[in-house]
This record gives C-alpha cells, sequence and structure tokens, in this order.
C-alpha cells in the first residue's frame, strides 16, 4: 500500500503543527463547470467560564486563504483547492468533544463571481475576451486558454454579456463547447484560469479496475440516457445578402471516448434547435457540433475507490480508463465530480465519471480484459 501524506498552506503559508492538529476532517468537492469547495472541520470548546476558544483565529477568518495538498506514494504533491473562506457553519454542543466549526473554502472562482455588469467587447474573438477577462483578477496567476474560430459573419463580432464575470466566462465557453473554470496552481496563492474543452486522450492517471487481483475501486455503477444525443440544428440570417444560413451537427465530427456512438442509430437521436442569438457572433458550424457534443455523454458512472490501493488522484476535466467492467463500457471515461474526504487515519475518493461512446473490438472484449487483470 502506497503512503498517503496531505499538507496545508494558511494565508500561503505552511501550516504549523499547532494549525494542523487542529484539522479532523477536509472533505473537498470538485465538480465540473461548478467551483470547487472544501469543508475543513476544526473543533472548539468552553472554559468552565463558558469562554469559547479556537474560532477566532487569524487563519480562520472570513477571506483567508487554505490550500490543501496530496501526495500518495512517490509521487508529488496533488493540489486539492486552493481559495478563500468564504463562510462558517458553528456547531455549540454542551456535551464535551462535541463541538466544532466547519469552514467553507471555494477556489478563486469566487473573486470573479461577486460583482454583476454589462460587459461589451468589440473586435474580439472568445479567446481573447477569456484572456482579458482573467487578466483583470489579481488571484489569477496564469492562463490557459485554448483559441476559438472566427465567427462566419465578415462583420466585425461585438459581444455584450450581462453579468459576473464568471457567468460571462461560462456562457462564451458553452457556445465554443468549451469550459471556463479555475484551478489550483503549483504554488500557493498561484491559480489558474481555464477555457478549454475537454481532453480526447488520457494523460496519465492509473487505470481504475473494478475486478482481479490489481482491483483499486470498489463499486461502478453506470446509468444510460439513450434521450440524451441530440442532432442540433440553427439557423442566421446573413446580413450582407439577406439569406438564411442553416447547419445541422453530425455525430461523425465528434471526438468519441470509445470506437462506436453511445446509441444504435443517428436517426433514433433527438433534434435541437438553437435560439436565433447563438448563431450571430459564433461560426455556426461551431456552435451546432459545441450542443451535439454538450448531449452526446449519454452515461454516466459513479463508484469510489478502495482505501490505499489507487495510487492517483481523480481530478475534474481528466480521462481516466476504466477495466474490469463488460467490454462495452471498459475504456476511457471523463471524470466530471470527484469528492476526497481526508480524516487523520484514511483518505477516499468517491467520482462521478461521463462517457458518450461504447467499446467494441477484441482490445475490449471480456475475455481478452479479464485475461489482462488476472
Amino acid at each position: 500500500m502506497p503512503d498517503i501524506e496531505y499538507r496545508m498552506f494558511f494565508n500561503n503559508n505552511p501550516a504549523t503543527r499547532k494549525q494542523l492538529d487542529r484539522v479532523e476532517e477536509i472533505v473537498v468537492d470538485q465538480e465540473v463547470d461548478k467551483k470547487w469547495e472544501a469543508r475543513v472541520n476544526l473543533p472548539i470548546c468552553a472554559d468552565e467560564r463558558g469562554n469559547w476558544s479556537g474560532e477566532d483565529e487569524d487563519f480562520i477568518r472570513s477571506f483567508s486563504r487554505v490550500r490543501v495538498e496530496i501526495k500518495i506514494g512517490e509521487k508529488p504533491f496533488t493540489p486539492l483547492i486552493d481559495g478563500p473562506i468564504v463562510g462558517y457553519d458553528s456547531r455549540m454542543n454542551s456535551e464535551p468533544g462535541q463541538s466544532s466549526i466547519t469552514l467553507t473554502v471555494q477556489d478563486d472562482s469566487v473573486y470573479l463571481n461577486r460583482e454583476e455588469r454589462v460587459s461589451r467587447f468589440e473586435n474580439m474573438l472568445d479567446h481573447e475576451i477569456a484572456r482579458q477577462i482573467f487578466g483583470e483578477f489579481e488571484q489569477i496567476a496564469s492562463t490557459d486558454v485554448e483559441d476559438t474560430p472566427a465567427p462566419g459573419s465578415t462583420l466585425p463580432p461585438t459581444v455584450v454579456q450581462r453579468g459576473t464575470a464568471m457567468q460571462t466566462l461560462r456562457s462564451l465557453a458553452r457556445r465554443q463547447g468549451m469550459h471556463a473554470y479555475v484551478l489550483p496552481g503549483d504554488s500557493p496563492g498561484q491559480s489558474i484560469g481555464c477555457f478549454n474543452a475537454f481532453p480526447s486522450q488520457a494523460d496519465g492517471l492509473p487505470q481504475l479496475i473494478l475486478l482481479g487481483s490489481d482491483r483499486n475501486i470498489d463499486t461502478f455503477n453506470v446509468r444510460n440516457n439513450a434521450q440524451s444525443p441530440s442532432t442540433v440544428r440553427a439557423s442566421s440570417l446573413s446580413i450582407t445578402d439577406k439569406g438564411v444560413i442553416t447547419r445541422t451537427s453530425s455525430f461523425r465530427n465528434l471526438d468519441l471516448l470509445g470506437e462506436e456512438a453511445g446509441f444504435e442509430s443517428e436517426s433514433d437521436t433527438a433534434t435541437q434547435i438553437l435560439p436565433p442569438y447563438q448563431g450571430t457572433s459564433v461560426y455556426l458550424d461551431q456552435a451546432v457540433t459545441a450542443e451535439a457534443a454538450n448531449s452526446s455523454y449519454a452515461f454516466d458512472a459513479t463508484g469510489s475507490v478502495r482505501d490505499h490501493c489507487y495510487r492517483g488522484v481523480l481530478l475534474p476535466y481528466r480521462l481516466v480508463t476504466v477495466l474490469g467492467v463488460n467490454g462495452r463500457l471498459s475504456g476511457d471515461y471523463l471524470i466530471t465530480k470527484v469528492t476526497h474526504t481526508l480524516t487523520r487515519l484514511n483518505y477516499s475518493q468517491s467520482f462521478t465519471l461521463r462517457r458518450n461512446a461504447l467499446s467494441a473490438g477484441s482490445g475490449f472484449s471480456p475475455d481478452n480484459l479479464m485475461g489482462s487483470i488476472f
């Protein structure tokens, strides 16, 4: 079994032994297209005169920074969250040892979601807008922004958005088939602003294995929604010649996480028509492909890793390979949600995965798969 270590930073400084001794449990929820959040449980107590101690220290005050990192075996530390304390829950009990305060920590996207405004961007592509917005916040030390295609119109693009900076980023990302989010950086207080599509290839995470001597997950439950995959159609009016331009998505243009699409026949898929505004300042082919990709994830899987058996740290926005389930469902999955639970004695991970394809061929047959595991 690999050794598991964790460390914390308060206000970008390594936690002292006294501070670490205060921590009873840490739960970190990470989910695609949502802010990441941690709950840090600290015990508090009252003296003989009824004075409570341990709840007014500087390092647990509102908007103080907290960073949590985990290390498994010989691999480097992986940050799970880095951001401000945005609130707390205080539970007081007359019984000794039953009182505690639970800090709520969110990633630095909280700073991008505090001020609503109306913003106007002229002659800028969506990825340029994303870089400009991320650059307005000192908490975002660097960016990882993927380029977006130019609109099909010959007119200069104009984007008007009402909402917070994060709402604007996510609105732009969705119509491009991308995702806007903030990740903890390599160093405390150095968060990364991201504007990217989902990956199409695994990047080295250890495989999740359900059966055999190398089994490292306890459960793997799959739900299929055959109504989700959709053919998407959109139209726009050309200002120059008054003509109507119509585009329809094709599943042949999607990046599948397996050999076959997650439906038996394309004629059985549902049909969506995009609202007119989605075709005005985005390349129309890009708009329909983005929405079709979003609806193509027909498979959702949930499960949990075996304690001290999985040698990796699962994180959303990454791909992981699953083995030991039936041949059609084994293969690559997108990680969309992870809950990390840290106590003094244990570290556990529960996960939600998504997939838009089925596996086929000898490489994924049950006989070959089981032979590779046992």
